[in-house]
């Protein structure tokens, strides 16, 4: 994917997009009491959401909604898009 400038445009842009593979996207403040919380995609009960912190640039926003059509291109390549923790390489080690 191409970069581009992170205009409001090209940022409702690409949020379109997402959204219209299904993720809810949400803009909130991911750092409460000293605990800084991660941006990015998850998979939650059956549904992706896509959390940005609301306090990061145009830039910043711009990286990961375009990181997050890429995990979801990548994840619909290896057929895992409905079950994205399912790993067929992955061990799981007895608890």
């Amino acid at each position: 994917m191409v970069k581009r400038r992170a205009s409001k445009d090209y940022l409702a842009e690409l949020e379109r997009e997402v959204k219209g593979r299904g993720v809810r996207v949400a803009y909130e403040r991911l750092s409460y009491a000293g605990l800084m919380l991660k941006s990015g995609l998850c998979w939650f009960r059956g549904d992706y959401y896509l959390f940005i912190d609301r306090l990061k640039s145009p830039s910043e926003r711009r990286d990961l909604l375009e990181a997050a059509l890429d995990e979801l291109d990548e994840l619909d390549a290896q057929n895992r898009l409905d079950r994205p923790g399912d790993d067929p390489g992955e061990q799981i080690e007895p608890a």
